[in-house]
């Protein structure tokens, strides 16, 4: 890990218990020019962050969620105490952000971040342990589908395969997609029939406990899928 990166981080999450009320306005309510919702339902709200280079974010305040970053950027943060720090985004970029509160500058690059909002953990609900079936996709086939992070609230996995590559038949519980680059898949679902589900950098998907295999016909399939553990049949 970069130290600068490090040392953002670590003043990120140093700040959280200081400002879990978050008293600053939501980030989507006081920034729509940087920040828009492009994703809700009963478990997740997910926004998109873009900025080109000059841009600033007011104050303001995120629930839980799961950053990913989608382009390469600088920004200057500043929390409600007045400190300040440098934080890199670089594509595919995974935290987990709990109690966040700033302001941001953007000093290089454009900016693009998917936050992953997860409903329960701002709730202050946790699922915490759950049980997978065997036919898990990171079980069935780790070689494609590899844990990034997991805690009481989520598990995230990075998708990675290049054309030719499949997937045996696997399952998944109820997930968001964020695919970062333009790729074209055929699925095959549990009755024999088939589909072609085309994808392309910043689009983000819900499924409910998908079943499939999959073979990736062209692109590069590289895709970040976040599993909120409240939306888990139980």
């Amino acid at each position: 890990m970069h130290i600068r990166f490090a040392l953002a981080a670590a003043f990120l999450i140093a700040g959280a218990p200081a400002v879990m009320a978050q008293t600053a306005p939501d980030a989507v309510a006081v920034d729509p020019t940087h920040h828009n919702v492009v994703l809700e339902n009963a478990h997740v709200r997910v926004f998109e962050a873009l900025g080109a280079p000059g841009a600033r974010s007011p104050m303001h305040s995120h629930p839980p969620f799961v950053f990913v970053g989608m382009g390469r950027a600088r920004l200057r943060l500043e929390l409600p105490d007045g400190s300040r720090a440098i934080f890199d985004i670089h594509p595919g970029q995974v935290m987990w952000m709990e109690g966040a509160q700033h302001s941001w500058e953007l000093l290089a690059g454009n900016a693009q971040v998917m936050g992953i909002e997860v409903k329960a953990a701002a709730l202050g609900t946790a699922r915490g342990t759950v049980t997978r079936p065997a036919t898990d996709a990171v079980t069935v086939d780790p070689a494609h589908h590899h844990v990034v992070l997991e805690n009481d609230h989520v598990r995230v996995y990075d998708v990675l395969a290049s054309p030719g590559d499949r997937s045996p038949m696997h399952s998944h519980p109820p997930l968001v997609i964020v695919s970062h680059e333009t790729a074209r898949a055929r699925l095959t679902l549990p009755d024999g029939s088939k589909t072609i589900l085309d994808l392309h950098p910043g689009q983000v998907l819900w499924l409910e406990n998908p079943v499939h295999s999959w073979e990736l016909l062209s692109g590069q399939l590289r895709l970040t899928v976040v599993e909120p553990k409240a939306a888990m049949t139980r």
